[in-house]
């Protein structure tokens, strides 16, 4: 028998499985491009407004009365697990009194479940939840692709399916754009959807402090996102974790 023959493709088909896994651990520290458009209610003054054309109307004319007090969704994140209801949490702040809060809203469920917390907690989660958007920006190098285009192209390599259906896509907006990531085992992406698990226990458990207790692991993890970004924008938001802008409510 001609062992030659047969452990070419078999060593080729383990090169490629090694490949994918370390550029799964590589994709798992940054997010995906988003394959859903910006929710509406991101790029207004309040949830759901376009659903309700005359009460939208009338929002507007109430706001453009008292132009500075409003309230701005200033980021989100919908969480879907293949096979239970999805929910989705928006944070919510005050133009003028900045007072900010968690909602959840759970599929199914018409009425949201609220938890107030402080500003400074909404705003670094905001800087988290910037800097993981845009470092969907930040693809494998085409190093790492070329190789695995080379097995494949070869005719030799095994192709490596997904491991199953079973799992939860988690998609996070900031006031621009979107990005997502699916049932992440390690890395940034992980930190992110651990401290999003707890802002759902928080708002069940009406129990700020839980969230509260995630503040040093939120700043930290901005900066591993901001770090994967190309100057300007890292230095930007490197600096933005300990220097608020005072208008960083309504700023884009």
């Amino acid at each position: 028998m001609n062992m030659r023959k047969y452990l070419k493709p078999v060593l080729s088909g383990l090169l490629l499985m090694f490949a994918m896994t370390a550029m799964a651990q590589r994709t798992n520290e940054y997010l995906q491009p988003c394959d859903k458009p910006l929710p509406k209610y991101t790029m207004v003054w309040s949830g759901n407004m376009l659903e309700d054309p005359e009460g939208f109307q009338k929002q507007m004319e109430e706001m453009m009365k008292s132009p500075r007090n409003y309230d701005v969704v200033c980021w989100s994140t919908i969480v879907e697990p293949s096979f239970e209801e999805s929910y989705e949490i928006q944070c919510v702040c005050n133009s003028q009194s900045m007072e900010c809060r968690l909602e959840l809203k759970v599929q199914n469920q018409t009425e949201p479940h609220v938890l107030e917390i402080d500003e400074e907690l909404a705003y670094q989660m905001r800087n988290l939840i910037d800097a993981a958007v845009y470092s969907a920006s930040n693809l494998p190098d085409k190093q790492w692709m070329q190789q695995k285009l080379d097995i494949l192209k070869s005719g030799d390599g095994v192709m490596v399916m997904a491991a199953g259906l079973d799992g939860t896509t988690y998609r996070f907006f900031n006031r621009q754009y979107g990005a997502k990531c699916w049932s992440p085992r390690n890395g940034n992406n992980a930190a992110l959807v651990a401290i999003n698990q707890a802002m759902y226990d928080a708002i069940g458990k009406k129990d700020v402090e839980i969230i509260n207790s995630k503040l040093s692991d939120i700043k930290s993890l901005a900066k591993k996102y901001a770090s994967l970004l190309q100057d300007p924008y890292r230095e930007y938001y490197l600096l933005r974790i300990d220097k608020k802008p005072a208008n960083w409510v309504t700023d884009f």
